[in-house]
Order: structure tokens, then C-alpha cells, then sequence
């Protein structure tokens, strides 16, 4: 009851919506860190006051400590999850309440009434602190950074992170971003199935227009240009879905990195357990596949030790969406314009200060979007890339005479259409190969000198 209270206390965050700027993020997430570092020592001292009385009472007061904490932390978890899903979880259903030795509940936060306890704070502070509005994501640095060079989210963030609410608060925060992603996905295929499906005759007529994919239309260039008048009313809601989805699945990333490093230095054995049982299952050589709960165990197992790519993930199975590889290109086609490559962070960002986009996140939301459907789908992405890339090559070379600022745009989208392509291979784990397919390896190298 005192720890469940004290993580009450100490784990609440005030992000006001109207002070939402560059200057007020910096100062929240400086009280965020200090309220976490505060909590991580408090914590520290009760268990270390337990270990203590250990010798004396003849109890094993570490496995007390952590069998407690696992059980508060999925509790709140759980609880917090309950806004998700249709069939609610309720306390008397919960097999992590007690009667014995209850865990409290508290009422919601003036300051943020949509999460239900301190979880789901955690979550919305890291969501408001890399937001795409105010921040720039770097793979290489493995962090969220302002306008002016500050990172506001990376590895000290998760190892403070972790000091403040444990191994079982990292993976209950990694479950609760798949709960935020599966909505998010099921929110785009229900919108995909009302709203683009009128736009069936559209995209079918774009799709023939361009078929086949390893040739060059003679008017290709006015075809892109009419799809992306025709279908710039649904670019915005992809684009929400895009970001939340990739800024969630960039978290679940640096969550799982911080396991697996704590992993390697307090329980290699254990990690290095999990991963042969894990590669046994998956080669087909154990018979733990026939045991739906050993199964599950192995699992919360490899979430705790950091074992996997969360890019990988499959959420859900969903029938097929006709037309969603050409509906991607023209997104691509829409929103490359508004990014600029930044040397410094080695990403795509914004070039408008407030505007809502940012470049990994959203490479990161549709290549967990084609994860859920056939290899088809990403292959199909990549050859309409691919054929845009080769016929903007072949734009350029044919007005690299004309006006000055006409020729810097077409050089400048055709660079950042490839730094695109080339990122969303390296994150979806996709091969070199499956790109030179369609753009030959030496126009990449040659493209990339363009000024």
C-alpha cells in the first residue's frame, strides 16, 4: 500500500494543453526526470530497509520485494489496459488483487483525466515529450531531440526509467504501447474500409495507369500529380495514424533495448535460456508450441530479457485492403515535400517548425502497417517507389536546364524519396536487394551527389 501510494504521488505529470511548447517541454520533462529520480532512490531505500530485517526474521525479503512490486506494477497495468478493450477487467476478475493484502486504487489526475493510474501516465508523458510537433527523431543517436539540440526521450530516459519502476514496469509500459497500436491499426483499417473504399475506382484506375511497375509511363508525371489532387483528402488521418503508430513502436524499441542491456549484465544465463528455448520453438523442434501457457510464459519471458525486434510484431489479422500499396505511394508522394534531410540526426525532418510530421515515426508506422498484411504489400510499395524514383531520375535530367528553384525542388524531393525508401528498408529489415530491384544501385549513388 505505501509503494502503491508513493508511485501515485511522485508518478504525476502537469502538461497543459495550452502550454504545449519547445520551452514547456523542456521544463516538464526536467520535473519528470527529477520525479522519477526520486521515486528510484524511495524505492531503493525500502529495499533495501527489508533486506535489512532480512537476517532477522528469517524471511526472504527480496523475493518478498519483487513478487509485491510485479504484482502492483500488473495491476495498474492491467487496469490501465482496460480502456482498450470491449470486455473490461474488473478488481473482484483480477488475478493480481488480493482480499489479503489489497492494491489501492486512486482516483484519476486533474491534469490527466484519460489515464487511469500512474502506467498510464508514464505512457502519456513519454507520448507529450516526443511529440511530433516539437521533436525530431534520430536512429543513429537512438533519441528524440528539440529544435535546438536537446534530447528530451533516450537511453538515460529508459535507465531512469527503469531505476523508477523496475524490469516489470519496462515490459507492462512495452504491452501497453502494442494496446495503443492495435487501436490505432484497427482505427486506420476502419477508416481504410468506410472512406478510402469509395476511392476504389480511383485507385484501380491509378493502379492500371502505372502498371507494370518496371516501365515508364509517357505521362507519368501528370499522374502523379492528379492522384495526389484526388486523394489529398485522405492524406491527413494516415498521417495521425502513421505518427502515433511509429512514435509507438520507436518506444517499444528503446524499451526493449534497455531490457536486453540490463538483461546481459544482471541475468545472461537466464537471456541466453530464453533465447535457445525461443530459437528451439521457432525451428520447430520443441513441443512447447502445443502448450498454450508455457507458451505464454516464454513469452513475457523474451519481453523481459529484450529478445526480438519489435518491428516484427504482427498485431492482428485483417482481411485484405485493395489498393493500400498505391494509396501509400501517393502519401509518400504528398508528405516528402514538406521534409528536409538533417545531416545531424541522419533523419527526415520537418520543414515547417509546427508541423506535425517527422520522418522515422512515420517510415516506422507504415512498415508495422504492411507488416500485417502479405510480403506482397511491401513488395508492391517498393516497385511503385522504385518506378516514381526512376521517372523523377529521368524529370531531372530533362529540366536540370530550366529555372533554378524548379530544378533545386525536383532535386531536393527526388533525395529525400530516396533517403525514405532507403530508411524504410533498413528499419522493416528488408534487404538492399529488394530496392536495387527497381532503382539500380548506381542511379542511387549517382543520385546522391545532387545538390
Amino acid at each position: 500500500q505505501h509503494i502503491s501510494e508513493l508511485m501515485n504521488s511522485l508518478l504525476q505529470f502537469d502538461f497543459s494543453a495550452d502550454s504545449e511548447t519547445t520551452a514547456s517541454i523542456t521544463k516538464h520533462y526536467g520535473a519528470a526526470m527529477r520525479s522519477m529520480t526520486s521515486l528510484a532512490s524511495r524505492l531503493e531505500g525500502f529495499q533495501g530497509a527489508l533486506c535489512c530485517i532480512e537476517d532477522y526474521t528469517s524471511i526472504n525479503s527480496l523475493k518478498i520485494w519483487h513478487s509485491e512490486m510485479s504484482r502492483i506494477i500488473n495491476y495498474n497495468v492491467e487496469q490501465e489496459v482496460n480502456k482498450y478493450l470491449l470486455k473490461k477487467v474488473l478488481d473482484s476478475d483480477s488475478k493480481f488483487q488480493s482480499k489479503i493484502i489489497p492494491i489501492p486504487r486512486f482516483p484519476r489526475t486533474d491534469n490527466e483525466p484519460s489515464c487511469i493510474n500512474f502506467m498510464g501516465r508514464v505512457l502519456s508523458m513519454l507520448l507529450k515529450v516526443t511529440d511530433a510537433h516539437f521533436t525530431t527523431f534520430s536512429l543513429e543517436r537512438s533519441g528524440w531531440f528539440l529544435s535546438d539540440g536537446f534530447e528530451v526521450c533516450g537511453l538515460k530516459t529508459m535507465l531512469t526509467l527503469r531505476k523508477a519502476i523496475g524490469i516489470n514496469g519496462l515490459a507492462g509500459l512495452e504491452r501497453l504501447l502494442c494496446y495503443r497500436i492495435l487501436h490505432e491499426l484497427h482505427r486506420f483499417v476502419k477508416f481504410f474500409r468506410t472512406n478510402v473504399s469509395k476511392q476504389a475506382v480511383l485507385l484501380e484506375q491509378l493502379r492500371d495507369e502505372l502498371f507494370p511497375e518496371w516501365r515508364t509511363p509517357p505521362n507519368a508525371v501528370s499522374i502523379y500529380a492528379s492522384g495526389s489532387k484526388k486523394t489529398e483528402m485522405l492524406m491527413l488521418p494516415m498521417l495521425t495514424c502513421f505518427r502515433r503508430v511509429g512514435q509507438a513502436q520507436l518506444l517499444r524499441r528503446m524499451v526493449r533495448f534497455e531490457l536486453r542491456r540490463c538483461a546481459r549484465s544482471d541475468a545472461k544465463a537466464l537471456q541466453q535460456s530464453v533465447a535457445a528455448i525461443n530459437a528451439s520453438i521457432l525451428s520447430g523442434n520443441d513441443d512447447l508450441k502445443d502448450d498454450p501457457d508455457s507458451m505464454k510464459k516464454i513469452c513475457d519471458l523474451a519481453t523481459n530479457v529484450g529478445i526480438g525486434d519489435p518491428m516484427d510484431t504482427v498485431f492482428m489479422a485483417t482481411d485484405p485492403l485493395e489498393g493500400l500499396p498505391i494509396l501509400l505511394l501517393f502519401f509518400v508522394l504528398f508528405y516528402v515535400p514538406k521534409l528536409t534531410y538533417v545531416q545531424d540526426y541522419a533523419s527526415l525532418s520537418k520543414v515547417k517548425g509546427s508541423y506535425p510530421i517527422d520522418g522515422w515515426p512515420v517510415i516506422a508506422g507504415i512498415s508495422t502497417l504492411l507488416k500485417q498484411f502479405h510480403s506482397s504489400y511491401a513488395k508492391s510499395f517498393l516497385a511503385y517507389i522504385g518506378q516514381f524514383i526512376r521517372i523523377s531520375i529521368q524529370t531531372y535530367a530533362e529540366r536540370r536546364q530550366g529555372k533554378k528553384d524548379e530544378v533545386s525542388r525536383l532535386a531536393a524531393d527526388l533525395k529525400n524519396s530516396i533517403i525514405f525508401v532507403q530508411q524504410f528498408c533498413d528499419l522493416s529489415n528488408l534487404s538492399s536487394t529488394a530496392l536495387h530491384e527497381h532503382v539500380p544501385q548506381y542511379l542511387l549513388e549517382l543520385c546522391s551527389d545532387l545538390p
